[in-house]
């Protein structure tokens, strides 16, 4: 799936009923919560009516209740084989801690140590009306998802049909790993084994994807 939740700091995953028990606190001068339920309805309510169909829900608490994180897979591929599809991932708090927060893309990660990541992302801080304005920067963000599907179904055909030797791999796994950081020095054996001998069907082929 493209949508991943991670919850490994004290949060839980919970059903959507879950969501409706979080109580918000009283407001200040300055700072009107949301409640989490709010975040989603008004995340679903966009989505259903740009056409967007909902295949997998994932959502998640910590703190008492008073952070929330889900994603959404939503049911429109990416790729023939329906691997890669566009996802949504949210979040909100009710402690102060953080913004309300809508992401979509190909990628979306969702933690509850509050790293949350995607290709288009909306943030809008608890204050009067918040919930309105989100909901129209969402519908903003939702009706780019169109042409970022046709761009990124294209990025990936090319990747799919690039084919790399095992120097050009080995030199991207090394530039991975020493100039973005994006793997760590331990793992290199682990990955150009991977890459070698490859441990799943789908990473047989030897293309850039």
């Amino acid at each position: 799936m493209s949508a991943s939740l991670v919850l490994h700091r004290g949060g839980h995953e919970v059903p959507r009923k879950e969501l409706v028990r979080n109580v918000l606190p009283p407001a200040t001068r300055t700072w009107r919560p949301s409640s989490h339920e709010a975040v989603l309805d008004t995340a679903e309510q966009t989505l259903t009516e740009a056409g967007y169909r909902i295949a997998k829900m994932r959502l998640g608490v910590s703190h008492e209740g008073q952070r929330f994180f889900g994603t959404l897979n939503l049911s429109t591929p990416l790729t023939p084989d329906g691997q890669v599809a566009l996802a949504v991932g949210l979040r909100n708090s009710t402690d102060q801690s953080f913004p309300m927060g809508f992401g979509t893309g190909a990628r979306v990660f969702a933690c509850d140590n509050l790293t949350f990541r995607s290709e288009l992302l909306v943030k809008r801080k608890h204050t009067v009306n918040s919930v309105a304005r989100f909901s129209v920067d969402i519908a903003y963000a939702v009706g780019a998802l169109a042409s970022f599907k046709e761009a990124e179904t294209h990025r990936i055909e090319h990747l799919q049909q690039e084919a790399l030797s095992d120097a050009q791999a080995e030199s991207f796994i090394l530039r991975a790993c020493i100039q973005r950081g994006i793997i760590a020095q331990r793992q290199l054996p682990l990955v150009f084994r991977a890459w070698h001998e490859p441990p799943f069907e789908d990473f047989r082929p030897r293309t850039a994807w």
